[in-house]
């Protein structure tokens, strides 16, 4: 297996059974009795120490693909891997390459980049709090549109006289379930003629408008008539839906926030800056 293979071998590791992980990675003389702790020895080149949190800041430099892949179920190639990024490096210094122009241009774009995504993330932590986002939410919930809904169950028949019977037989007493499952010819009538939550627009107007009239546990006193046939009708429940929950709303929200609070720390310190674009009436804008 060619070493320089970083995915190749992670993916290979991640398919085999991930045993021993942590043990393969602790070099003699290191104390495992802690794999989780950041301070734990797992290795040393050239007399330098590599700790755990320096695997783990270096796992969370992957692709995220990678890093769905749990870290100490390749925990050894991980530490095999910034071993052998570490010789290179010490190679390279060596030999003086990290005193080339374009390295260390690139050098200085890579801390820029390490440099600004600090800054910005520091920024949003502060400003996107668990507080804000309640309040973001209850502002959107508040603008989110709400629908009545009503649960009921319904009883088809074919003619007024054979729906007039059914509502005579529930004066008496009958129970409305039973008398669906042997009376009603919609196949909702095997579940005792519940139809769930519905809103007045899932329903033919005719249908709706008796429906919702009723409050939980009244039933139609007359036989409602549709294209279908005739029905009677009993309402279950009421109640007031639209507003999604807290939970299927807060990452859109998150993004949101940050976003806004990404534009705003730019916004600040361009403002307390003095940027001159050089040729800026030659450059064409983005359509």
């Amino acid at each position: 297996m060619k070493r320089a293979s970083l995915f190749g071998a992670i993916i290979a590791a991640a398919m085999a059974t991930a045993h021993g992980a942590w043990s393969q990675a602790v070099p003699p003389g290191a104390t495992a009795a802690n794999p989780n702790d950041g301070a734990a020895l797992v290795a040393t080149v050239n007399g330098t120490e590599i700790h755990r949190s320096d695997i783990e800041q270096f796992y969370h430099s992957l692709p995220p693909q990678i890093q769905q892949i749990p870290i100490d179920q390749i925990f050894s190639k991980l530490v095999d891997r910034y071993v052998d990024q570490k010789l290179i490096g010490d190679a390279a210094r060596k030999e003086g390459i990290g005193e080339r122009p374009e390295v260390k241009q690139q050098i200085a774009l890579l801390t820029e980049s390490v440099l600004n995504q600090a800054y910005v993330t520091d920024r949003i932590r502060q400003q996107v709090t668990d507080a804000r986002l309640h309040e973001e939410y209850q502002k959107a919930v508040a603008l989110e549109p709400k629908r009545e809904e009503v649960r009921a169950r319904h009883i088809l028949v074919k003619t007024k006289e054979e729906a007039a019977a059914v509502i005579a037989e529930l004066k008496a007493g009958g129970d409305f379930a039973e008398i669906a499952k042997k009376k009603s010819s919609d196949p909702s009538g095997r579940g005792g003629g519940d139809l769930g939550f519905f809103t007045r627009e899932q329903m033919v107007p005719a249908f709706s408008e008796a429906a919702f009239k009723l409050k939980p546990g009244e039933y139609t006193a007359e036989p409602v008539q549709t294209q279908f046939g005739w029905h009677v009708i009993k309402v279950e429940e009421r109640r007031v839906a639209g507003a999604r929950k807290y939970e299927d709303m807060v990452d859109d929200l998150r993004q949101t926030l940050s976003e806004k609070a990404y534009e705003g720390v730019v916004g600040e310190l361009r403002a307390k800056a003095k940027v001159v674009i050089v040729g800026a009436s030659k450059i064409q804008p983005l359509q």
